[in-house]
């Protein structure tokens, strides 16, 4: 009976992260302005889900995969700089918020799903605002 709760409650801890990465990477693709999406709907629940995962078992087996995974997505957010880099592409805002989710997954898995919501909505916030943002940046600028 109690692995029934636990099943179930990695079942939701999966979901939670399909939603909150899936959000995320719907936003990198709302505005395709090219037709290449390096990263998008479907890299950043992935990602979100391997962070749950690499916690679950971290827990489980007690190696140190969270470590690993921040290692990992560290270098997955560096490759994808220099994927962008050299599609001259500026910015590294996508490589960044795909690091972000991992730890959001990680998060999830650990108990803390309202503190990955609302960073969530956070991230989601701040890359929506993105030409809002900007223009008080030169506005600022004089």
């Amino acid at each position: 009976m109690n692995s029934a709760v636990i099943d179930l409650n990695f079942v939701i801890h999966i979901l939670l992260a399909i939603g909150m990465g899936g959000l995320i990477g719907l936003e990198r693709e709302h505005k395709r302005k090219k037709p290449r999406v390096i990263a998008g709907v479907r890299t950043f629940p992935l990602t979100s889900i391997t962070g749950v995962l690499f916690s679950f078992l971290s827990a489980e087996i007690g190696l140190h995969l969270i470590e690993v995974g921040v290692i990992v997505f560290g270098g997955f957010a560096l490759l994808l700089a220099y994927l962008k880099y050299e599609i001259h592409t500026i910015g590294i805002t996508t490589p960044v918020a795909l690091f972000i989710t991992f730890i959001l997954g990680v998060f999830i898995q650990q108990g803390f799903s309202i503190e990955a919501a609302f960073v969530t909505i956070i991230v989601t916030t701040l890359l929506l605002t993105k030409e809002r943002l900007h223009s008080i940046a030169q506005d600022l600028g004089g």
